[in-house]
């Protein structure tokens, strides 16, 4: 591997262990909540639930709280922003090499705050955008051109690549699932529901959408809670697939030398 070559894998890398540490650093914030959690909540949850519900509001309203659920938001927006811009440079690095193209003059950068700044304004944005992870989800394919089909480097990169796949599928599929109800007179004890009847002229997509925009009433039929439970790991896995990916694209490129 030439060094240039050589530098834009160490950087990759580089991206890839900041990755992680974000990740560890959500990690140890969810720990925080846990930890200044009071110890006599959890006896009140059974012996007294009216307290309980009380001390809950108490402790959520107080300054520690406030604090520690303020940095675990900050730690998995910088998190989102590190893993997204991870992906994008992973996918970009793999494509470049498996061209044969020289390497990157620089990588993708995750788009933070200087500092250890992170105002809501700008967790609301990561959290809304995703930041771009979307937009960046690769497909299987390059990584054949840096090895033998049973390579297990290679075939762990075409893999991560199918995961991440799997999360985009279940992330455009999500909404799909709901539909809108309507309560159903006919129903033997009066107080059943149905699904709204499709509207005539329209294909079952756009109608299923113009129902649900038309009600207050949506579910997600019991029929398909279970495909609507998987979209939404999946959708939710990007993150640590993410990382997953990048890990194995800079092993591959290691290899490859």
């Amino acid at each position: 591997m030439n060094r240039s070559w050589q530098s834009t894998v160490d950087a990759l890398a580089d991206r890839a262990e900041q990755a992680a540490r974000s990740s560890a650093r959500v990690s140890e914030a969810k720990d925080e909540l846990v930890r200044i959690r009071p110890a006599h909540l959890a006896e009140l949850s059974e012996s007294d639930p009216a307290a309980y519900r009380r001390q809950v509001e108490i402790h959520v309203r107080s300054g520690g709280f406030a604090q520690a659920q303020r940095a675990l938001l900050g730690a998995v927006a910088l998190s989102k922003a590190h893993d997204a811009a991870l992906l994008k440079a992973a996918g970009l690095v793999l494509r470049r090499r498996a061209d044969g193209r020289p390497a990157p003059r620089r990588l993708p950068s995750p788009r933070v705050l200087p500092g250890e700044a992170t105002p809501k304004w700008w967790i609301d944005s990561v959290n809304n955008s995703a930041a771009g992870i979307w937009r960046v989800i690769p497909e299987p394919g390059p990584e054949s051109m840096l090895g033998a089909r049973d390579d297990l480097l290679v075939q762990d990169v075409a893999q991560q690549a199918r995961r991440l796949q799997a999360s985009l599928t279940g992330h455009r599929a999500r909404g799909s699932y709901y539909e809108a109800y309507e309560p159903d007179p006919a129903a033997a004890d009066g107080h059943g529901i149905r699904p709204v009847p499709a509207l005539p002229g329209l294909g079952e997509r756009v109608s299923r959408q113009v129902n649900l925009m038309r009600s207050q009433s949506m579910r997600v039929p019991a029929s398909r809670l279970d495909e609507f439970r998987q979209a939404g790991h999946d959708a939710f896995a990007v993150w640590e697939r993410a990382r997953g990916y990048g890990d194995a694209v800079v092993a591959l490129l290691r290899s490859v030398g």
